[in-house]
């Protein structure tokens, strides 16, 4: 184990573990159940469980007593709020979805792993018999995703991942930069500007962290590449790596320019050091999905930092990271009753919903134009025009090419790049470090192991 590379005196090392529980804590998953094995409950109701991670806002939104409301015969049970979806969720639904026993009524699938996952048509209950009308519900891109290789609709739309970029207003006026949001938006107009502003940033002194990490804006960067050009990233549809992408290829270079200046903190993504350094201003910016801005960032830096966060429009605008599906695996008791919930919780009205409580933007284009999107602000970011900057963000964004081997090969280029943070690489090792890593990630996936 490296120690931290550059440490932050905003970051209170007491603070590291109070940090997650915003996350942690929220999860309500048990496991003395066998989720969509239940069946029903003791008086008689169909027992179906939601399976999900990370945020949702299914709760917060108040939707599982909504539905059971107006389906007196159901009981709706939300599970795995706060899970991990590459580290914790993923592998055990892979393992439930193989062994046909343990999964989810209606379960969760973020975006990196959706083509992966609806890879086996055989895991999954066919939602085309009595939905295939809803294709106008959803932007194109999310509905097409939704199908497995052979045509057949397995999963809904929820979210889309449009693009902000987030910052603390008060450490951005303390290493004397502007703090206004659409000067901030001009001043990092472009990647350019982007890196001179980083510049600025790390040349007052101030005791925190430009950036929180490489892989968040590497993420950003390479899905806004992709999907603005030839939709490319790390690895083609048959497993051929693509690491020669203008999208890999420059979202690399971009945050090794931004390591070698300087400019990115030592706080890997979605570990308990990351999260309390949103709160204690261990770092000053992020890329900001819908998703992060109020399900992550909020949740995690609390009250006492409302109005130090604000957001602004990110550099090149476009741009889409993450987003989700429900699906229904085909070993569902109930996988009718399960259908119909999930087509109930992904309608453009829920997705209205979830966005006013915990801000995932709207996959739906009449979700999308609702004034109650459209106009909305955040006032936990200053006011920001959330709606505004977001949905800009999204419009006629095309779909970027995920295949089978691409999170595998996801996660062996953000293990090298934080490793090139940490110390463990140096930056003109990272080049062959992930093409090593990537090879091999591509062959363990293959063999299956």
């Amino acid at each position: 184990m490296h120690l931290l590379k550059r440490q932050h005196g905003r970051v209170a090392l007491a603070a590291v573990a109070a940090g997650a529980l915003a996350v942690t804590a929220a999860c309500s998953g048990s496991d003395d159940g066998d989720g969509g094995d239940g069946g029903t409950t003791e008086d008689g109701k169909i027992q179906l469980t939601v399976s999900v991670f990370g945020t949702f806002g299914y709760t917060e939104a108040g939707l599982e007593a909504e539905y059971e409301a107006l389906h007196d015969n159901i009981d709706v049970v939300i599970e795995g709020d706060g899970v991990n979806f590459d580290q914790e969720f993923r592998p055990t639904l892979e393992t439930n979805l193989e062994t046909g026993s343990g999964a989810g009524d209606v379960v969760g699938i973020d975006e990196q792993g959706v083509v992966q996952l609806f890879s086996n048509p055989d895991h999954w209950y066919d939602l085309g018999a009595d939905y295939s009308d809803r294709s106008a519900d959803y932007v194109e891109w999310k509905w097409d995703l939704g199908h497995t290789p052979d045509g057949k609709l397995v999963g809904f739309g929820t979210d889309v991942g449009g693009m902000g970029m987030c910052y603390r207003s008060d450490i951005f006026a303390e290493a004397g930069l502007p703090t206004d949001r659409e000067e901030v938006a001009a001043a990092w107009a472009d990647w350019d500007g982007f890196k001179a502003v980083a510049q600025q940033f790390v040349d007052s002194g101030v005791d925190a962290a430009f950036l929180d990490g490489p892989t968040q804006l590497q993420n950003m960067l390479l899905g806004q590449l992709a999907g603005t050009g030839d939709g490319q990233m790390y690895v083609d549809a048959d497993g051929n790596l693509t690491l020669d992408s203008a999208a890999a290829q420059t979202s690399v270079n971009t945050i090794l320019q931004l390591e070698e200046m300087g400019a990115i903190g030592n706080f890997v993504s979605w570990s308990e050091e990351w999260m309390a350094g949103m709160a204690e201003g261990g770092y000053a910016v992020m890329p900001c999905p819908g998703w992060m801005a109020g399900g992550v960032i909020a949740q995690n830096s609390g009250e006492e930092n409302a109005g130090k966060w604000d957001m602004a429009a990110a550099p090149g605008v476009a741009g889409n990271w993450g987003g989700s599906w429900l699906a229904v695996p085909a070993q569902s008791e109930h996988p009718e009753e399960a259908a119909e919930l999930a087509a109930w919780l992904t309608a453009p009205e829920q997705q209205i919903k979830v966005f006013e409580a915990v801000g995932n933007f709207p996959s739906s284009p009449e979700a999308q134009a609702d004034p109650k999107v459209a106009d909305s602000t955040n006032e936990y970011f200053s006011g920001a025009p959330v709606g505004q900057i977001i949905g800009a963000s999204v419009q006629s964004f095309p779909p970027l090419e995920y295949s089978y081997y691409h999170p595998p090969v996801k996660n062996a280029v953000e293990g090298v790049l934080n490793g090139v943070v940490d110390g463990t690489f140096q930056p003109d090792e990272a080049w062959p470090q992930i093409e090593s890593a990537a090879e091999e990630a591509i062959q363990l996936a293959g063999s299956g192991l």
